[in-house]
């Protein structure tokens, strides 16, 4: 997770591979309640949402 060519990262926790597998599992804990609240808020496949700083990108249709 290298920040772009030009441009620094300043995440706080850092870009190692253990923070990367962190926030696999932390992906995979709060899965099902996000699953919930999407399809309680009405968001479904192929709708538009954006998504700032929320993690690896393990939430994805």
């Amino acid at each position: 997770m290298e920040a772009p060519v030009g441009r620094q990262s300043f995440y706080a926790l850092g870009h190692s591979e253990k923070e990367l597998q962190r926030l696999s599992r932390q992906g995979q804990v709060f899965g099902p309640f996000t699953r919930q609240l999407f399809e309680q808020a009405g968001i479904s496949r192929g709708m538009r949402v954006l998504d700032v700083g929320c993690g690896s990108g393990d939430v994805a249709f």
